[in-house]
C-alpha cells in the first residue's frame, strides 16, 4: 500500500513538474512541494517497514512437524511454519508482532498423540508435568524499554506560512488602504482627474514564546535518552502554543501553573482574532433536497468566491479545521446516500476541499474554518527563531539540576486582513 501511494505520488509529481517546465517555471508551488513532503515521509515510512520485517523474521526457528492423514490412508509429514498468520500467503513475512517473539513449540510426540486421539474420536489434552523446581526469575529486574513513550503532538501550522526575518523587536508596514478619486476618460486638453493613495502604519511587535525544564545530573548519566526526549518534547510543547496562538490568538490560551488557570495575555493577534477579517455564516446553507440541498460545502464555495471578490482579490489556498469539523464535513452524503467529499472511502483519503488543501489540527476551535491566501494576508516575522540553551538557576549547581530553556520570538502580521476568512457556525456532526 506504501509502494503504490508512493508510486502515484512520484507520478503525479512527475507530471506536475513536467508542466512547469513545459511553461518556463523554475520553482515549485506548495502543491508541489506537499507532494514532495508525502514522498519524503512515505520513504521513511518504507524504510522502517523494511527494516520491521527484517527484524521479524524468524525462519531459522524449527518448524513444528505435522502428520497428516490422507484420504487414502497412508500418512505424509509436511512442515507447517510456526508464524503463518491468518489472511497472508504462505511463506510471506508478516510485520513484526508479539506472535512472532512467541512462536508455537509443540513436539511431534505431542503432535502424534493429539492426531492418534482425534483419529479415535477421544478427547486429548497436553499437560505439562508438576515437579518441583529452582528458579530465581521474581527476582530479576524488569526490562527496559530504551525511549520514553512520547505525547503526540500536531503538526506545525508555521510550516504552511510566509516568514519574513526582522532584525529589531518590531516591524512596521506602511499599507496603501484606499484611494481617494478615480480615473476617467477625458476629453483633449480637459483637467485630469486626480487621485489620493490613503495609507496607514501596521506595527507588529515579536512575542516571545518560552519555557524551561530541568533534569537532575543523575538521570543524565543514569538515562541519557530521557534528556534527548525532555529536549525534543519542550520544543513540542512551543510548537503546540504557536499554533494556538497563530490561529486564536489570546482567547483561550489558558497557562496553568499548579492549580492555578489565567488567560495568558500575549500581545499576539490570531487570525480569527484580527479585526476586518471577513467572516461567513454557515448556518445559513441548510435545508433544502435534491438539487436544492444545502450543507457546509455550500458554504466553504460561498466563502471562497467571498475572498475572491473582496478587498483583497484573494483565492484561499490553506483551510484550518478542527478534526471534528472536517470529520463531520467528510461524512456529508447526498440524497442516495453517497458521500459527497470522497464518493469512494476505499480510494483514498480526502485531503482538499474544493481543490484547496485542509490542515487539521486540535488547535483550530470546533465548528470554524479559517480560510487563507498565503500569498496575500502577510508574514510571520521571525525575530528569534526556535533555539535552546543550557545553563543553571539560583541554586540548581549545588543541586546537581541542569536547565534547559527553549524560546523563540515571532509574530503574525496580516497586512491585508480580508486574504483570511472564518467560517463559523459549522456542524461538528453530518
Amino acid at each position: 500500500m506504501l509502494k503504490e501511494r508512493r508510486s502515484e505520488v512520484v507520478r503525479m509529481l512527475a507530471t506536475r513538474l513536467e508542466e512547469a517546465r513545459s511553461v518556463g517555471r523554475q520553482n515549485i508551488n506548495q502543491a508541489e512541494a506537499a507532494m514532495l513532503r508525502e514522498k519524503k515521509k512515505l520513504d521513511a515510512r518504507i524504510k522502517r517497514a523494511e527494516s520491521e520485517l527484517k527484524r521479524s523474521d524468524t525462519s531459522s526457528l524449527n518448524p513444528i512437524r505435522e502428520k497428516v492423514s490422507q484420504r487414502n490412508g497412508t500418512a505424509s509429514t509436511r512442515s507447517v511454519d510456526a508464524s503463518a498468520q491468518p489472511g497472508l500467503p504462505r511463506g510471506a513475512r508478516p510485520i513484526n508482532t508479539a506472535g512472532r517473539l512467541a512462536p508455537l513449540g509443540f513436539s511431534d510426540q505431542q503432535l502424534q498423540r493429539m492426531q492418534a486421539a482425534a483419529q479415535r474420536g477421544e478427547n486429548c489434552r497436553i499437560e505439562t508435568e508438576k515437579r518441583d523446581f529452582s528458579t530465581a526469575d521474581p527476582l530479576l529486574p524488569a526490562t527496559r524499554f530504551p525511549y520514553p513513550v512520547e505525547q503526540i503532538h500536531e503538526a506545525r501550522l508555521l510550516d504552511r506560512l510566509p516568514g519574513y526575518a526582522i532584525e529589531t523587536p518590531a516591524v512596521t508596514f506602511i499599507r496603501h488602504i484606499s484611494t481617494t478619486g478615480s480615473p476617467a476618460a477625458v476629453a483633449e486638453g480637459a483637467l485630469k482627474p486626480e487621485l489620493t493613495f490613503n495609507t496607514d502604519a501596521l506595527t507588529a511587535t515579536a512575542v516571545k514564546l518560552a519555557a524551561n525544564n530541568g533534569l537532575s545530573w543523575e538521570i543524565i548519566n543514569d538515562w541519557p535518552a530521557f534528556q534527548s526526549y525532555a529536549n525534543v518534547e519542550l520544543y513540542r510543547q512551543i510548537v503546540d502554543l504557536e499554533n494556538s496562538l497563530l490561529i486564536s490568538g489570546n482567547s483561550g490560551i489558558a497557562v496553568y501553573s499548579g492549580a492555578y488557570q489565567y488567560e495568558s495575555q500575549t500581545g499576539m493577534q490570531g487570525f480569527l482574532d484580527t479585526p476586518g477579517i471577513l467572516k461567513y455564516d454557515a448556518s445559513v446553507d441548510t435545508g433544502g433536497s435534491g438539487s436544492t440541498l444545502l450543507s457546509a460545502l455550500d458554504s466553504f464555495e460561498k466563502a471562497i468566491a467571498t475572498l475572491r471578490v473582496g478587498p483583497a482579490l484573494a483565492t484561499p489556498d490553506l483551510i484550518v479545521l478542527h478534526p471534528t469539523t472536517w470529520s463531520a464535513i467528510r461524512r456529508i452524503k447526498d440524497a442516495y446516500g453517497h458521500f459527497m467529499v470522497q464518493p469512494d472511502p476505499t480510494a483514498g483519503q480526502a485531503n482538499q476541499l474544493w481543490g484547496i488543501d485542509v490542515l487539521t489540527t486540535t488547535a483550530a476551535p470546533e465548528g470554524e474554518a479559517v480560510l487563507i491566501d498565503t500569498s496575500k494576508f502577510g508574514y510571520v516575522a521571525i525575530r528569534e527563531p526556535l533555539s535552546m540553551r543550557i545553563g543553571y538557576a539560583t541554586d540548581d549547581f549545588t543541586r546537581n539540576i541542569l536547565r534547559t530553556v527553549a524560546e523563540e520570538r515571532l509574530v503574525l502580521c496580516v497586512t491585508r486582513p480580508p486574504a483570511v476568512l472564518q467560517v463559523y457556525n459549522l456542524a461538528t456532526t453530518p
